[in-house]
């Protein structure tokens, strides 16, 4: 690994060879016990994704962003990094999950965390999955090590380990397969790090009924299994003078009862109905175990300003957040705040109609195919999206708060909701297909997004079918290997919307 240069930041990134080797589990116990012992971590996921960054924040009890090398400039990066480790004070660094294996990413390339890893200039540790296997991992270890030379695999850690056997084996292997790449960890195989899991991916963080329990678990589970000395090593070679927290997690046994700093390294959180809390703090956030972002990082905020990836809808956005409109990404509404917009949160779930006093509503993507006949019942609601049209105001749904704007939306049972009736669309997941990948998506309409000819960023991840939709749409998508989809969304008046997530 070169030199890091003056303005680099610090950060780990942790992947693995292949989806499904329990990368997120390995660095929620990790985020877990660093958060136990007061060290501060940025924590950060690679990709478009939504539901494991809410298990992030709730296992680092801080916000968690994402990185998109692909949507995603090299600058913004760097700027939304710099701006979530913020001042550096107390030594934080990101800790940032990856996407998939390591080198894959979108189609015709690029968008990897391999990718990310180059462009930061960040170590990986990388988690290896070596059931059913003993000297095969250091194969594997040894190729990923020699594959692209400016991606350093700079620890590993052996996940689902049989017994202590079968680490010895793998261990015996990769000393002479790969001896100047450490093992830092052996996970032990263990029922006790099991999530549960449906269509779009993990069962969402603020509906796990037992999540603390389970972050407690995988961080004693971590903190027992992995050498945390060498993990926080790796951040120390990048200039980062980590001693106050040597020994701090425990390996072994250790319980890191040497710190002796005074701060607690955690962020407090805001009296209930503070302006912090209308403005900063999702009311019903679903990380479930702590309410929205914190004080402290509020406070950051101000200092380090968040970048715009989005234009603003307005300057006083109602965005709803539950169960069922849970898919939002913290940059996005970080950027607006920076330019000082108002964001207010509210719950249709729970009946809730668009505050008084804003002059946008933002409907993101969810489940709400799980929720239809709540939402249909839900008449302040609906009834307050019909106020903001007749008003004029900017309605925007994106992927479930698109099907929610429509006509009608069919759950997986057949069973027919009726929606908000803002938008001519029916949709349905009776006959479930799955749609994903990275967008490319030209305005072709006059929006609060943007002009006519700007091309946003953003990805598409969802199993509804489109029954009817009336009407050209506002957007024309392109995939990532510019492969044309042809016109998509809707818009009628000052509501629209599209099934894709925008992330800039």
């Amino acid at each position: 690994m070169s030199k890091p240069r003056a303005d680099h930041i610090p950060g780990l990134l942790i992947a693995a060879p292949a989806s499904n080797s329990g990368k997120t589990v390995v660095t929620l116990g990790i985020l877990r016990a660093l958060a136990n012992r007061n060290i501060a971590i940025a924590a950060a996921k690679a990709g478009p994704d939504y539901i494991d960054p809410a298990f992030q924040h709730a296992a680092s009890r801080r916000r968690c962003i994402n990185l998109d090398p692909w949507a995603m400039t090299q600058d913004a990066i760097r700027d939304l990094a710099r701006w979530h480790v913020g001042a550096s004070a107390d030594g934080r660094f990101v800790l940032c999950e990856g996407v998939m294996g390591l080198f894959d990413g979108a189609a015709g390339g690029g968008g990897s965390s391999a990718d990310l890893a180059a462009m930061m200039d960040w170590p990986v540790v990388l988690v290896v999955d070596v059931r059913g296997q003993a000297a095969s991992a250091a194969a594997i270890i040894q190729g990923f090590a020699n594959f692209r030379p400016d991606v350093q695999i700079a620890g590993v850690i052996l996940n689902r380990v049989g017994s202590p056997r079968h680490r010895d084996m793998i261990m015996d292997a990769c000393a002479r397969a790969v001896p100047d790449i450490p093992i830092i960890g052996a996970v032990m195989r263990s029922n006790d790090l099991a999530l549960p899991e449906r269509h779009l991916g993990l069962v969402q963080a603020g509906e796990h009924p037992e999540l603390e329990v389970f972050l407690e678990r995988a961080g004693a589970i971590m903190a027992r299994d992995i050498d945390f000395d060498a993990l926080l090593g790796l951040v120390r070679t990048q200039g980062i003078d980590h001693g106050r927290v040597a020994g701090a997690v425990g390996t072994n046994g250790n319980d890191g009862t040497n710190d002796t700093d005074g701060d607690d390294g955690r962020d407090h959180l805001p009296e209930a109905g503070s302006q912090v809390q209308d403005q900063a703090v999702a009311p019903k956030d679903n990380g479930a175990a702590v309410p929205g972002d914190v004080a402290r990082s509020a406070q950051n905020d101000a200092k380090y300003a968040a970048p715009v990836t989005i234009a603003p809808l307005g300057q006083h956005i109602a965005v709803a957040r539950d169960d069922a409109f849970a898919f939002c990404y913290p940059h996005l509404i970080a950027g607006w705040q920076a330019v000082g917009v108002k964001i207010s949160f509210f719950s249709p779930l729970a009946n809730e109609a668009p505050p008084q006093g804003c002059d946008a509503v933002y409907l993101p993507g969810g489940y709400p195919e799980l929720h239809g006949a709540v939402l249909a019942a839900a008449d302040c609601f609906l009834d307050g999206l019909h106020d903001a049209a007749r008003r004029n105001l900017p309605v925007y749904g994106e992927c479930g708060g698109y099907m929610v704007l429509g006509d009608c939306l069919v759950d997986g049972d057949g069973i027919s909701h009726k929606m908000a009736g803002l938008l001519p669309l029916e949709t349905s997941f009776h006959q479930r297909r799955l749609h994903l990948g990275y967008r490319l998506v030209d305005i072709r309409q006059q929006c609060p997004l943007g002009n006519v000819g700007a091309v946003l960023r953003g990805h598409e991840f969802h199993y509804a079918s489109t029954i009817r939709a009336d009407g050209e749409g506002w957007l024309n998508a392109r995939t990532a290997d510019n492969r044309d989809l042809g016109p998509c969304g809707l818009q009628k008046g000052s509501v629209f919307g599209s099934f894709f997530h925008l992330i800039c």
